[in-house]
């Protein structure tokens, strides 16, 4: 995914990233390109109806799926673009924002990238900042390096420290695990058109990826106490078997 021509093929598709256990609307959506159960990973290639453009012989867990390698990939992608000409479209499109805050930062996390948070309690002011967001959102310089969500307190991610706009762009370091973070730095309304393109950049230069194996955050997470609660029950059942054994172990751990 991260190989130059796929990341070229791709800028000639919409893409979308989904969290199969946060929005039962979402699953419903994904049960459909894979076969099989909904578990933690999926991957599809649709036409613009929003039905499958390619099929693949495994479950549709991922890319290998339908590809051999990342070449194949590009070369498969570009084949499906040239029967969808794009349409002109004016303005900039919407900002690219998770479900919620705290799903923010999980994917944050997990993508090894910085989280921008749009806070703002009034729909309409909330509207106003993401369209000014999404000029640099969609900016090829830091496109794909940045996650985003909108809340519209911050007692929607209480575990983020540093937090003292009531209103603005907030600009966070996820923790190692996506519960919570650290304030980079905070952009209020009256400073965006002078400031947020700075702050924006300075944030991704500062960035270091935190290097991360699933053995390792399983021994950090029964140490710290961590138990991820998602937004619907998981329904791959391995994935449900190695929850309930963590929540044990974590669960003996504390008495």
């Amino acid at each position: 995914m991260s190989q130059p021509h796929v990341i070229a093929a791709a800028d000639k598709f919409v893409c979308i990233r989904l969290t199969s256990h946060e929005d039962a609307t979402e699953k419903q959506f994904i049960a459909k390109l894979v076969r099989g159960e909904v578990a933690n990973t999926s991957f599809g290639i649709l036409g613009p109806d929003g039905t499958p453009a390619l099929r693949g012989q495994g479950p549709g867990r991922g890319p290998s799926d339908l590809f051999a390698d990342a070449r194949a990939m590009a070369k498969g992608m570009d084949a499906v673009a040239e029967k969808f000409p794009p349409k002109k479209v004016e303005g900039t499109p919407s900002l690219p924002i998770a479900l919620t805050a705290k799903v923010g930062l999980a994917v944050a996390a997990g993508d090894n990238q910085p989280l921008v948070i749009v806070l703002a309690e009034d729909p309409k002011r909330r509207a106003e900042l993401e369209s000014a967001v999404a000029a640099l959102a969609w900016d090829k310089t830091y496109r794909g390096y940045l996650t985003f969500a909108t809340a519209a307190t911050a007692k929607e991610f209480p575990k983020v420290d540093g937090v003292t706009l009531a209103e603005g762009v907030v600009l966070v370091e996820p923790d190692i695990f996506g519960v919570g973070g650290k304030v980079v730095t905070q952009v209020s309304p009256k400073e965006l058109a002078g400031s947020l393109a700075d702050a924006v950049r300075d944030t991704v230069r500062s960035h270091v990826a935190t290097a991360k194996t699933r053995r390792q955050l399983a021994a950090l997470g029964l140490q710290q106490g961590i138990y991820y609660e998602t937004g619907i029950p998981v329904s791959g059942r391995g994935e449900a078997n190695d929850r309930e054994r963590y929540k044990q172990q974590l669960d003996a751990k504390k008495k």
